[in-house]
């Protein structure tokens, strides 16, 4: 009986051993791969403006490769970003997972500088109806303020809860300049 119970006792030692989960932080447990690339396209009609920021080597390397967005003034376009990572070979595209697999532990933030040269709102949402960032409405600011730049932070909550305390929380994916001229 005693070599019984002994028998059970290693066997439930080791299955509890071999199920129990690790804990793992953000930057551990992102859930895809690292974001190197984000490109913002802007459409209106047939006009359609792309601007990319490349830093395939993350931060501290090389620096990073970005376009200017040129958008003309006072004008509202529909926006979508594309994430890519391209520092390995294939080139992997993180949108799908990012803003829609995972829409509930993201959020890209928008901040122009200055703040009246554009105003960005998000339109797709998650499950709770939180804003997601990867489309909305882009309303480019009057041909007053020439130049500027939009600041684009990805944030990662490692779960949905945390997403309800904005930049405070959670790890940031990608945290991007991007100039913006307006044309004339």
């Amino acid at each position: 009986m005693k070599k019984n119970q002994g028998i059970l006792l290693f066997l439930l030692v080791v299955t509890g051993a071999a199920c129990r989960r690790e804990k793992k932080d953000a930057d551990e447990d992102l859930g895809h791969a690292a974001v190197t690339t984000v490109e913002v396209v802007l459409i209106q009609g047939t006009d359609t403006l792309r601007c990319r920021y490349k830093d395939p080597d993350g931060p501290g390397g090389r620096p990073p490769a970005v376009d200017t967005l040129r958008p003309a003034p006072n004008e509202e376009y529909t926006y979508f970003v594309r994430v890519l990572d391209e520092s390995g070979m294939p080139t992997q595209d993180l949108t799908e997972v990012i803003f829609t697999q995972q829409k509930n532990t993201h959020r890209l933030f928008f901040f122009p500088e200055p703040a009246e040269l554009a105003s960005i709102e998000p339109t797709d949402t998650d499950d709770l109806g939180r804003p997601v960032g990867g489309r909305g409405i882009w309303r480019q600011g009057s041909p007053l303020i020439s130049e500027g730049a939009v600041r684009l932070v990805l944030r990662h909550y490692l779960n949905s809860g945390e997403k309800n305390f904005g930049l405070e929380r959670g790890s940031t994916d990608l945290d991007a300049n991007l100039p913006v001229r307006i044309r004339r």
